[in-house]
């Protein structure tokens, strides 16, 4: 799947040539060509859906930051000199963002609706070509544009909808629950048109699968987004992907993130990813968030970590000795080649100490470079010479569509119904099933933490189980309610003046 990896990464610079085109008269060929002659062929089809599904890659850079800092499973304490960058960490982690700071709120906005904005103009060209088989294609466009929609409304809430047909000049936002029926139409309508199938030509594109997951995932957060849980809606959607028999969970937990997660059977579990290769996709750069500095010669990296993300105590004690997937975990002492534990001098205490991380943090403020446990759920690619990763990031696997159905069997009353579906992963990591009287809400979202931590949605969870403000844990208090949703950054407020403020900032 090499070459879907280099036209998803050189597909975007192709695409912003022809779309420059569009007011750069004589820029391109293109310009001087009839509309409806471009794309005419599979090559010039794949360069539009590559540059779509290009704009995705920025998902793990300040959407997850969001999705994930502001959580009770990461978190990024300030070290000495490191990691302080304005206290943006300081803030994510104490609930206490505003529409200026920290910039990740605008930079996940703006990463968002250029996302959009690149689809709107590419389902715009397509309907314009005579190009064969295009109304597949265009589902598979409005699937990537009502995905982003999906991360606005549950960020934002009130998000201005923008799609080929809307009019220039400033949007104004629509409400929250009509974003959702946006989302809703929009996959319904597309859904059926979305190729069918589980193949190499597909991966990393939007699947009829990839279709259903996401609608289940917008109908399992209804209640959020429109006050009206859709329960029975999300697990119709959830049995589409599990009646296909085109999905199953992979026999090993960790080869769904391996280096070679492309290519080595994870095909069967990551229903819908965002392609990363670290030479033509780039920008999996968790290795180097999360490992110490004094560990790049133990990998064999080209640059020093940078020692930051890492989990509370209290997240990592959900994870026994027996589950399978504690071991997406760094902890312990860290050996070097010579079998020695690695050392190093700290710019906080200026003690040496060894790299033997704790679980356990002292100050948010000024943590020492060993405290925290580090992610490995991504396999760090060892001796790799090169700033980024080949791990392709999953934003919907079968195990999700799993846990939707059993959440929203449970949350009917269907507790004996719901079982069978999330003990299919908890045998797949190793540890006892869950009985009736196992089923509660705690011991559901501890599973969810369990399976999808590190994949950019326990913000998302957490809301859903009245847990992101409603609870406490270590660094953050109870805290306002209006941190539900972010603020609406100033910068776009100041671009837009039709946008409003969400209540209390």
């Amino acid at each position: 799947m090499k070459t879907l990896k280099i036209l998803y990464g050189l597909g975007l610079t192709g695409m912003m040539i022809f779309n420059q085109s569009c007011t750069n008269l004589d820029s391109t060929v293109y310009d001087r060509a009839d509309a409806s002659n471009f794309p005419a062929t599979e090559s010039d089809l794949n360069a539009v859906i590559g540059s779509s599904y290009g704009t995705l890659r920025s998902f793990v850079d300040d959407p997850f930051v969001l999705q994930e800092t502001t959580t009770d499973e990461v978190v990024v304490p300030t070290r000495g000199p490191d990691w302080y960058d304005d206290g943006r960490w300081q803030q994510l982690a104490r609930h206490q963002f505003t529409p200026v700071i920290p910039s990740n709120i605008n930079g996940a906005w703006e990463a968002f609706y250029r996302s959009i904005a690149n689809v709107n103009i590419n389902i715009g060209t397509l309907k314009e070509s005579n190009v064969a088989n295009k109304e597949n294609t265009i589902a598979e466009l409005r699937g990537i544009r009502a995905l982003n929609y999906y991360y606005l409304v549950d960020l934002f809430g009130r998000v201005p909808i923008l799609t080929e047909n809307s009019p220039a000049g400033n949007p104004r936002q629509s409400p929250r629950d009509s974003v959702f029926y946006f989302i809703e139409k929009e996959l319904k309508e597309a859904i059926p048109l979305m190729r069918n199938e589980n193949s190499v030509a597909m991966y990393g594109r939007m699947s009829r699968g990839a279709g259903h997951a996401l609608l289940a995932h917008v109908y399992l957060n209804a209640g959020v987004f429109t006050g009206t849980p859709r329960w029975a809606q999300a697990a119709a959607e959830a049995d589409s992907v599990i009646n296909s028999k085109l999905y199953s969970l992979s026999p090993n937990f960790l080869d769904n993130f391996a280096v070679n997660n492309d290519r080595n059977g994870s095909r069967a579990e990551n229903i819908f990813v965002i392609p990363y290769d670290k030479t033509f996709a780039t920008g999996n750069t968790f290795q180097l968030r999360t490992l110490h500095y004094a560990l790049q010669q133990k990998y064999g990296l080209a640059n020093s970590p940078w020692n930051g993300y890492c989990t509370y105590a209290d997240f990592y004690s959900t994870f026994s000795d027996q589950d399978a997937r504690k071991k997406m975990w760094l902890a312990g002492p860290q050996t070097g080649p010579d079998g020695r534990v690695i050392q190093y001098d700290d710019r906080v205490d200026g003690q040496r100490h060894d790299v033997n991380f704790t679980p356990e943090i002292n100050a948010l403020e000024r943590a020492l470079a060993y405290q925290g446990v580090r992610f490995q759920k991504f396999e760090i690619q060892a001796n790799n010479l090169i700033t980024s990763q080949d791990n392709d990031f999953p934003i919907f696997r079968y195990a999700s569509v799993l846990m939707t159905k059993a959440e929203a069997l449970f949350r009917q009353g269907k507790v004996a119904e719901a079982l069978p579906y999330i003990n299919q992963i908890r045998k797949r990591a190793g540890v006892a099933d869950f009985t009736a009287s196992d089923m509660t809400l705690d011991n559901l979202l501890k599973e969810y933490g369990r399976e999808f931590a590190f994949e950019g949605r326990r913000r998302t969870d957490l809301i859903r189980f009245q847990s992101f403000t409603q609870k406490a844990w270590q660094f953050k208090p109870v805290t306002d309610p209006k941190y539900n949703l972010m603020p609406i950054p100033a910068t776009q407020r100041n671009s837009n003046p039709l946008l409003e403020q969400n209540p209390g900032y």
